[in-house]
């Protein structure tokens, strides 16, 4: 029979002495209590931040820990446990520290090992959603070297473990070495078959997965390349992925991971599989009708495909309607507005770097190295304009891109002699000499260099001295 709770959450810790009252209960010896006392707290908590600060304050975590830990203490206590420490999880921020701070995730991991199905599935979810956070302490689950193993042994139990275990190791693969650790334990054989999964919420983790090991890893791309799911190349299967009727989410991942695929020389730039997949499916990510986060996304990753292959440059640039598209872009947010668009307004006004440094990214790439391309580029109208703006934009990486979208461009004789001349790019370019980082000094002094070349009016110009100066004495002077 099942107790109706509602009465008892409403009142539940109305003030801190009945927490206090609540906390003596944990610490009963009526076991059954104690059980009834965490389901209590569990009902409590779902949803109401206020009572997670208030009862982590109590000091709640350390006896849950010491529930988890007791191999003694029954399986249901132990599971109940470790549902309201994940249910803390998925507080703030700062409860997320908290329990990193108090040691739960050794505790969980190491609790992993335990053979109760749903014992292990709480455990799961709770790391899930710290490992998900803001806070994840990424080192943790691989400071114990028998832990990714273990996870990728028993991510075929049941539908949580795959999505729990898929969305863990998604979030916590960030360099190579993770990379190589996950390959030498089988993540592949381990995980590919749930790229075929019908639920959703395992398949789009398990896909997730393959972005993140694949990016710029040789090694690893070409063993997914070469993998196979039911006898169907694994690479076919990303290909399907890629279809309108999937999700955005899965269209865009499923074409991430075959552009680091292509750009981890596993896959020809000139295979049908990015031609006339991968590519298409980024620069329809593009499209006005998709979202910020999207659009965004979309180019940024097409930029990436893109970048050193002259063929895929010439494609994308005739490609529906690409370049007036992402000149778009730097027009975020529209001035036009009524008060229906208020909120949306707002809303652009705190992304538009993040759409003008992916949009001068993608003009970077695609100006890189076919004149007609740049032409293209230069006589979108308003777009020089934006780019000199983009070297004076308070955020570094939009005026980084710029300065890439300008090094791109610079390498044209016949802007160097028109637009650029016209738009006195190399003054701003010479402010951004001063206390640059090595990234953007490199690009910067590049792009002033093509400047300085025989055919260039811009050679003349006496303020060019300063420049010559500092290039002589700076040990990232690079020639383009």
């Amino acid at each position: 029979m099942l107790m109706d709770t509602s009465d008892m959450i409403l009142d539940t810790f109305p003030g801190d002495q009945a927490g206090r009252e609540y906390m003596e209960n944990l610490y009963g010896e009526d076991m059954d209590r104690v059980l009834h006392s965490v389901v209590k707290l569990k009902n409590a908590v779902i949803g109401n931040n206020k009572q997670k600060f208030h009862m982590m304050s109590l000091g709640v975590v350390a006896r849950l820990l010491e529930f988890i830990q007791n191999e003694r203490a029954a399986t249901g206590l132990r599971t109940e446990s470790a549902i309201v420490l994940g249910s803390l999880a998925k507080g703030s921020q700062a409860n997320v520290k908290r329990l990193v701070d108090n040691g739960v995730v050794p505790v969980l991991l190491r609790c992993l090992n335990n053979p109760d199905l749903k014992f292990v599935e709480g455990c799961l979810r709770c790391l899930r959603s710290i490992f998900t956070s803001q806070a994840a302490p990424v080192d943790l689950l691989y400071a114990d070297p028998g832990v990714v193993p273990h996870m990728l042994d028993i991510v075929s139990q049941s539908p949580t473990t795959q999505e729990c275990v898929c969305s863990i190791l998604a979030e916590c693969c960030k360099t190579s070495d993770h990379q190589g650790l996950l390959y030498s334990n089988g993540v592949i054989d381990s995980l590919a078959p749930l790229l075929a999964s019908k639920m959703y919420k395992v398949q789009m983790p398990a896909l997730r997965v393959f972005c993140v090991i694949t990016y710029m890893n040789e090694m690893v791309s070409s063993a997914v390349a070469s993998a196979s799911v039911s006898e169907r190349p694994l690479p076919d299967l990303l290909v399907e992925l890629c279809l309108r009727d999937k999700s955005v989410e899965m269209q865009m991942s499923a074409a991430k991971c075959l552009t680091y695929m292509c750009r981890a020389n596993a896959l020809s730039s000139q295979d049908t599989k990015i031609v006339y997949k991968a590519l298409p499916t980024l620069i329809r990510m593009c499209k006005k009708d998709r979202t910020l986060e999207e659009r965004v996304e979309g180019a940024e990753t097409l930029a990436f495909l893109i970048e050193v292959d002259l063929e895929l440059q010439r494609i994308a640039s005739y490609s529906d309607h690409l370049i007036p598209t992402l000149s778009e872009f730097l027009r975020y947010p529209s001035t036009q507005t009524t008060a229906m668009d208020l909120k949306r307004l707002d809303y652009d006004m705190k992304h538009s770097h993040e759409l003008k440094a992916a949009a001068l990214m993608a003009f970077a790439s695609l100006g890189a190295n076919d004149e007609d391309i740049r032409k293209k580029i230069i006589e979108t109208e308003n777009l020089m304009d934006h780019v000199v703006c983009g070297l004076s934009d308070p955020v570094v990486r939009v005026r980084l891109a710029a300065v890439r979208c300008l090094h791109s461009l610079s390498r044209s004789v016949q802007q160097l002699r028109t637009s650029f001349q016209d738009h006195a790019v190399w003054k701003p370019l010479m402010k951004l000499l001063q206390n640059a980082d090595d990234d953007m000094l490199t690009v910067a002094s590049s792009t002033l260099c093509n400047l300085l070349l025989e055919f260039s009016p811009s050679k003349e110009v006496r303020q060019y001295r300063s420049f010559l100066t500092h290039l002589y004495h700076s040990s990232t002077f690079n020639m383009n």
